[in-house]
């Protein structure tokens, strides 16, 4: 996902899609803390792909999915938000295609058949079209029952062009770190491809089960594909285990840490359908640790032994210190384009499930702008030559910003722990964390 292109911009696309192809590329390298995109290279390129992908943050789904393709994906999105001529006019060029609902007051079967042809003659020509099966979104990671669009249209598309077609179904599962904040890791995790023509046969014969049988298959494909949590109840409880609670193994990718975690996963599930008092300890542990925490404001990875000393935190703190100069540039660069987006999104957009999204958005926009007018007022007072390194430097200064940043977080973090790692209360908590492990590994 590293990869740099910008052969896109020659491209016969819309120049509404190339704008938002170059901010969607940008943004994932900046947002994201790492990002990986695993099994990319098995997907066939020289057929139709449906992308079946769970869905958990918004407009950011698709276009983090988007970002990685060198032809445009058409999505199927609400059919509300395309009742303007001017929007619908935009969002037909950014490839959406509109969904209709029974709250639209429409025909839905009858406009819906129309784009349900639209998507037949895109996947003809071997274009690549994103459906989220679940019809929702919702931030946690948990996979919700599905809709049958994702068979229907690729098995539409087969009997439309005399099931004749190179077609596929990819389940793709996404999974964030965070799904509110930049500075977390993103996995995209492409299964093996499904062969819509497997199911034609059967399609001619009984068309309903066949519909359902195959949505069935993306359905437990998609569930291998992510994290899955079930136990609703308690689910932030077990995602704090997932995430909070230090891996015992060691991890060169960030596939290889989704894979442990959904090893922690089963651990837990089997502890749950074996031994309910057990299950219910965990739990009862787990918020105890994470009350505590948050509480005090530090990270549970501290309870690990700790190899910092009152000597190496001082000396770490000189020289955060003597490097504040620079952390204050990278502010004076930085921090105005990072802040309105989280400011204004926090306080004015209530659904937490677009947070992500308009952040990743806005923010690269911003920082666009606001460093466009920092490189041209320094060429302006100092020359363009000098503006010229300034635009060269500001995306390192903002680089090194950030991780100066978590330093001083970490180092704030590690102080308090030393503080505090003598009283009796972190004491007692330290064992509830070390029963955690016990269990978990």
């Amino acid at each position: 996902m590293k990869d740099i292109w910008f052969g896109y911009w020659f491209k016969n696309w819309f120049f509404a899609y190339k704008i938002g192809f170059s901010i969607v590329v940008s943004g994932v390298r900046s947002y994201f803390k790492n990002h990986q995109y695993k099994g990319k290279e098995n997907i066939p390129s020289d057929a139709g792909i449906i992308y079946a992908v769970n869905h958990q943050n918004a407009f950011l789904d698709p276009v983090v999915i988007a970002g990685q393709t060198r032809n445009p994906i058409y999505f199927l999105t609400r059919a509300d938000i395309f009742k303007k001529p001017l929007a619908a006019k935009i969002l037909s060029q950014l490839y959406m295609l509109p969904i209709y609902r029974q709250r639209d007051g429409v025909n839905t079967i009858k406009m819906n058949e129309k784009t349900f042809n639209q998507c037949y003659d895109i996947l003809s020509e071997k274009g690549s079209l994103i459906i989220f099966p679940e019809g929702n979104h919702h931030y946690k990671k948990s996979l919700r029952a599905f809709k049958k669009g994702a068979a229907r249209i690729a098995l539409g598309a087969a009997e439309k062009y005399n099931y004749n077609i190179p077609l596929y179904i990819v389940p793709l599962g996404i999974d964030y770190e965070n799904h509110f904040s930049m500075n977390g890791d993103l996995l995209l995790n492409a299964g093996d491809p499904i062969k819509v023509s497997d199911y034609t046969n059967s399609y001619q014969k009984d068309p309903a089960e066949t519909i359902n049988k195959l949505s069935s298959v993306i359905y437990k494909e998609l569930e291998t594909l992510i994290i899955n949590i079930k136990d609703l109840e308690n689910y932030d409880s077990i995602y704090y285990l997932l995430h909070k609670i230090p891996l015992k193994e060691n991890y060169n990718s960030i596939a290889d840490k989704f894979e442990l975690r959904k090893t922690r996963l089963r651990k837990i599930e089997s502890i749950n359908e074996n031994n309910s008092n057990k299950y219910s300890e965990l739990i009862k542990k787990s918020n105890l640790v994470k009350d505590y925490c948050k509480e005090q404001n530090i990270k549970p990875y501290l309870f690990e032994k700790n190899k910092y000393t009152v000597f190496s935190l001082l000396f770490v703190s000189i020289l955060v210190v003597l490097m504040l100069p620079i952390h204050l540039i990278g502010l004076l660069t930085n921090y105005i384009p990072y802040k309105i987006p989280v400011w204004f999104i926090n306080k004015k957009v209530k659904d937490k499930h677009f947070h992500g999204s308009l952040k990743y958005a806005l923010g690269v926009v911003l920082f666009y702008i606001y460093w466009l007018i920092i490189t041209i007022t320094v060429a302006a007072l100092k020359g363009w030559m000098i503006g010229l390194i300034t635009a060269v430097l500001l995306p390192f200064i903002a680089v090194f910003n950030l991780e100066f940043w978590i330093t001083i977080i970490k180092l704030k973090g590690r102080w308090k722990f030393y503080f505090i790692k003598k009283t009796k209360e972190l004491n007692e908590i330290k064992k509830e964390y070390e029963d955690i492990k016990q269990l978990l590994n």
